[in-house]
């Protein structure tokens, strides 16, 4: 039996809780991809959850019942989150979650308008793989809602592809891998590639935060996250310190982009700006789409003492055509005995290749032991997509 296999058999009744399952199950895509408008965050007298908290709200208020972003990936508990957020130097905003339709902006009701893909996963979430397109050009944030409001429902949808984004392959294609060496080690890659026929630009910006747990509960603690010295021999590494409240002290690393320069960490709080929806006094300088002003606006809206609720790395790249680039970041318990600067470069490294592989590998076995003998090749790729959207 292999070791994803005797992992599931160790999972236990689903009732049980993802808890009492087992430590492999500790963290996985527990986040949905958005959680602007739904009715766990509506407080509206009228119960109109999407004018309560509109897709435009979503960058600046934090929310209280979960989370959302591209590829998430978090605790249990959801306390710690990881996603990612993209910039192509033409969005009015960065590209943290995907954006939709509301039930009344719809021709057939409430849409999400993106393309993204869940290529594969294990029932302990050991190895994941999901994919995005991101276009080059400015995404058609109101031509979707105009589009779509002038059509019937005999009419069809007026669809992402329909508005020209994507013409002559001027897109980005975004694969995120998390692969796990350890229940709270968790390996996340992002790879890049210009599909479109001119060299282009992309910013890159793999993201943690904590779920605002303190606002509705006064007294509570509040987690942060720190800029850490990098590690002695290793300057290339990025580092950024925090305190888990349950997995206990843990440290985010990031390797250097492919032009060998580390990426600079930026910090804002998981905060609501006030000032921005509601014309109150800030609650915060940097509040929770500080990150995403600082980038679009260069703002003076991210933490100059490096610290706050959340945190990205930010990565600017230019590829030409074709052109792919690979993105290491890792979340692990803090390694306070290790020689530094030889386990920094391993983490990211030699190391993390070998369990990035070994990962693939039991998934490849598990699947192999599920698929039936007489599944073509397409039809156990059909299969395996499909078990990795369940899960």
């Amino acid at each position: 039996m292999g070791a994803e296999s005797e992992r599931v058999a160790g999972f236990g009744r689903l009732e049980h809780g993802l808890r009492q399952a087992g430590d492999w199950y500790r963290w996985g895509p527990y986040v949905s991809e958005r959680q602007w408008g739904t009715v766990r965050e509506d407080y509206s007298p009228d119960g109109e959850a999407w004018d309560y908290l509109p897709h435009d709200h979503a960058r600046s208020r934090a929310y209280r019942w979960g989370e959302d972003g591209l590829a998430g990936f978090c605790d249990i508990e959801q306390r710690l989150c990881l996603g990612l957020a993209l910039w192509n130097g033409q969005d009015p905003i960065l590209k943290e979650r995907p954006f939709g339709l509301t039930g009344a902006q719809g021709n057939h009701g409430e849409d999400v308008k993106e393309y993204w893909w869940y290529l594969d996963a294990v029932p302990s979430h050991a190895w994941n793989r999901w994919r995005y397109h991101y276009p080059q050009r400015r995404f058609p944030y109101e031509d979707l809602i105009n589009g779509n409001e002038a059509r019937n429902r005999q009419q069809p949808e007026y669809e992402l592809i329909d508005t020209g984004a994507f013409d002559d392959g001027k897109y980005w294609i975004t694969e995120v891998r998390y692969a796990k060496a350890g229940p709270d080690d968790i390996l996340m890659t992002v790879e890049v590639t210009n599909a479109g026929p001119d060299v282009a630009d992309l910013h890159v910006l793999p993201t943690a935060w904590f779920r605002n747990t303190w606002s509705w509960d006064e007294g509570a603690d509040k987690p942060e996250l720190a800029a850490a010295p990098a590690p002695e021999g290793a300057a290339s590494v990025t580092r950024v310190a925090l305190t888990h409240p349950f997995a206990g002290a843990m440290e985010l690393l990031a390797a250097a982009g492919p032009d060998g320069v580390a990426p600079q960490a930026l910090f804002c709080e998981n905060e609501t700006n006030v000032a921005r929806l509601f014309g109150c006094e800030p609650l915060t300088p940097y509040p929770k789409d500080g990150i995403n002003d600082h980038v679009v606006s260069s703002a003076a809206t991210v933490n100059p003492a490096g610290r706050g609720s959340k945190c990205a790395f930010w990565y600017k790249l230019s590829l030409a055509a074709g052109a792919s680039a690979e993105l290491r970041i890792r979340l692990r318990p803090s390694q306070p005995d290790s020689p530094a600067g030889a386990a920094a470069a391993a983490a990211l490294g030699g190391e993390f290749t070998a369990t990035v592989a070994q990962r693939k590998a039991e998934a490849d076995e598990f699947y192999e032991e599920l698929t039936p003998s007489a599944a073509s090749a397409d039809e156990a790729s059909v299969m395996r997509q499909a078990f990795a959207g369940m899960l």
